[in-house]
């Protein structure tokens, strides 16, 4: 009698398609992570309304079409025949959860209330007839609540193992309830379509955190090549990658490219007066300060740490007398926020270097020699100044 019942169970959940359906389950889902991270990171809570909306109605449609993928694959498997559809519904029941975790928009939320009405045979009105009605009222209404309150408390649940556990349980039992009033199988093998669908969601909770994982270190690992430890602004790794393209680019326009590179007056003295601690406090506040005031008056500059107190600042589409008056602020702004460091007040200037891509150029570093050579202009006037194209200015005089 064991024997038979061991042989039983192997044939229905150890076998070849419950094999390739789950990898393909595993699959679909890291398909689904990583293309809902890349459009996440595109947007924010300060998007316009219009790209919020694309972008979720484009994971919607993702998570529509990989339905639609697993129930060909399913049906391919078994010759258009619904033999061991259990497991072709616990393998969509787990990527519907797994996606209102994940996706975490209303266009998610609605597909997983609405699914019940296109779910295999239920697009009908053979149920209204079905004496097994009440229950699959009363669990449509606990999916509902289930949907909406996971949609609402996603964190919580997902920093809880034991309430991501009953969850879990609670949507699955009202699903296979709503497919049992469907398929009248004995109403015993919910239970074992439970603990099927329980070990499906652990395993993909498992690949998941390693995709999460994997995903946070390659975004680490960016961060790392990309911006400086220091200042956290993009460091001269990232400028390096972007000049090519920024040459390529506008040497063939008519669209102007200005770089502004400036760099902090008397540095030596902060480290050597008060030590190089100090003198980190002062670029991370030059670099702040600058970022900050940039954003804020959006000037569609991009700032770089080029090296030591070195910083530069690239505009696309600005020539640099409207680059003049940009500077003039940022300056100004720099020298009215003086950094204040152990009861000491630190007053910080900076001296400036401007000019733009010119078609004489014959790559990026002609442009920032250039730059550079106006930068140190500057210093050797004095200080606190700007030279632009070769013309030096004190910061006092520009209007």
């Amino acid at each position: 009698m064991s024997d038979t019942v061991l042989k039983k169970f192997i044939s229905t959940y150890l076998n070849t398609d419950v094999a390739i359906i789950t990898l393909v389950t595993i699959g679909l889902i890291t398909i689904i992570t990583i293309i809902a991270y890349s459009l996440e990171r595109r947007i924010s809570r300060s998007s316009p309304s219009y790209q919020r909306i694309t972008v979720h109605m484009v994971e919607g449609l993702i998570l529509a079409l990989s339905m639609i993928m697993l129930q060909q694959i399913f049906h391919i498997l078994n010759n258009g025949s619904i033999d061991n559809g259990w497991l072709y519904a616990n393998a969509q029941l787990t990527i519907l959860l797994y996606c209102m975790y994940l996706i975490r928009n209303k266009i998610t939320l609605i597909i997983n209330i609405l699914m019940p009405f296109v779910y295999h045979s239920t697009f009908n009105m053979d149920r209204l007839d079905n004496k097994h009605l009440p229950f699959f009222i009363l669990s449509y209404i606990l999916l509902i609540l289930i949907v909406l309150f996971i949609y609402r408390q996603t964190e919580k649940l997902q920093n809880s193992e034991w309430k991501y556990l009953i969850m879990q349980l609670l949507f699955g039992l009202s699903w296979w309830i709503l497919i049992w009033v469907d398929h009248s199988f004995p109403i015993y093998e919910i239970i074992n379509m439970l603990v099927v669908f329980l070990i499906y969601m652990s395993v993909i909770r498992f690949c998941e955190r390693k995709l999460q994982d994997t995903m946070l270190n390659y975004n680490d690992l960016q961060v790392q090549a990309n911006y400086d430890e220091l200042t956290g602004i993009r460091n001269r790794a990232s400028l390096d990658k972007a000049s090519d393209e920024l040459y390529n680019t506008y040497s063939q326009e008519k669209v102007p490219l200005t770089v502004a590179m400036f760099d902090i007056d008397h540095f030596k003295e902060f480290n050597d007066k008060y030590g190089h601690s100090t003198g980190d406090e002062v670029l991370k506040h030059v670099a702040h300060t600058i970022e900050r005031e940039m954003f804020l008056t959006d000037t569609k500059g991009q700032l770089f740490r080029f090296g030591g107190e070195e910083f530069i600042i690239i505009f696309r589409g600005k020539t640099p007398q409207e680059c003049v008056s940009i500077i003039t602020d940022l300056r100004n702004t720099l020298l009215n926020t003086p950094l204040i460091l152990n009861g000491q007040r630190l007053d910080v200037s900076i001296s400036f270097g401007i000019s733009k891509l010119t078609t004489s150029d014959n790559s990026f570093n002609d442009l920032f020699n250039r730059v550079d050579k106006y930068l140190y202009e500057s210093k050797n006037s004095g200080r606190n100044r700007l030279t632009v194209e070769g013309k030096t200015y004190d910061f006092n005089d520009i209007k």
